[in-house]
């Protein structure tokens, strides 16, 4: 007769491996997505630390099962993933960004819409960066980073390992900056344009009283705002694929600070 024999090691593997992904749907982009049902984001995680489980025998002979000592390992496999995935989305905050800002400049920051994925009001422009840097981010596979992440995770960090250390905060701290990096260099062309286009449009109201300016200014304003981020979307694979090496670079160098 078959019988099947789960070992206690079995089990504390399955765990650390489970805990670590459910760390990085926390915060992850497109996992996070208030889009995708509930069952879905259980399956996954489940899926995954099953396919993983191989890897996390070595790192978890040593779990002693006392009680509050694997509380306290399960939370750091949570926090290593939460690292992870808040890292990540580093990287879409900074489109959304910039989309509030080219909003703003074109007069759309009044028109706001709920966001399917995190399922709050925001401008439509904003929805509309967030989708594309939605779309090249899953053509470039970037969802499989954080899996090569969690597999190299067992290379840096045994079980019961993490630690936060200064350099680890201030690392995190110094890529949250690049949200205004991001943000600045996608909104920046529709930010010149319309700031030129304010510019001109000054001039020609105190050389010609007799022109309404608040009339005429704003939909000259829009289209040559519109203008500008259409041919900016043009360029904008080649700036999110740089973004995502630099991801993928600091997805990968950030385990060692946990360690």
């Amino acid at each position: 007769m078959f019988s099947l024999t789960i070992l206690p090691q079995q089990v504390a593997a399955f765990a650390v491996v489970l805990f670590r992904i459910a760390g990085i749907m926390a915060f992850a982009p497109f996992f996070n997505s208030g889009a995708i049902p509930a069952q879905v984001k259980v399956l996954i995680p489940l899926t995954l630390a099953l396919m993983l489980m191989p890897l996390a025998p070595q790192a978890t002979a040593a779990v002693d099962f006392n009680l509050f000592q694997l509380v306290m390992s399960l939370a750091g496999e949570f926090l290593i993933g939460m690292v992870l995935g808040l890292v990540a989305s580093f990287l879409f905050a900074g489109i959304q960004l910039a989309g509030q800002v080219a909003g703003f400049q074109l007069g759309f920051s009044i028109i706001n819409v709920i966001d399917p994925q995190t399922e709050v009001q925001t401008s439509v422009i904003s929805i509309l960066y967030n989708f594309i840097g939605l779309v090249f981010f899953l053509m470039a596979d970037g969802h499989h980073w954080f899996f090569l992440a969690v597999s190299r995770s067992f290379d840096f960090l045994p079980v019961g390992g993490v630690h936060l250390q200064g350099p680890l905060v201030e690392g995190v701290m110094r890529m949250s900056s690049q949200i205004f990096v991001i943000g600045l260099q996608m909104a920046g062309p529709v930010v010149a344009a319309t700031v030129v286009a304010d510019v001109i449009m000054g001039i020609i109201g105190r050389a010609a009283p007799q022109i309404n300016i608040l009339i005429v200014g704003m939909p000259i304003k829009t289209l040559v705002g519109l203008a500008c981020m259409s041919l900016a979307f043009y360029f904008m694979p080649e700036l999110l694929s740089r973004c995502l090496v630099d991801l993928s670079r600091a997805l990968l160098h950030i385990l060692p600070g946990l360690a």
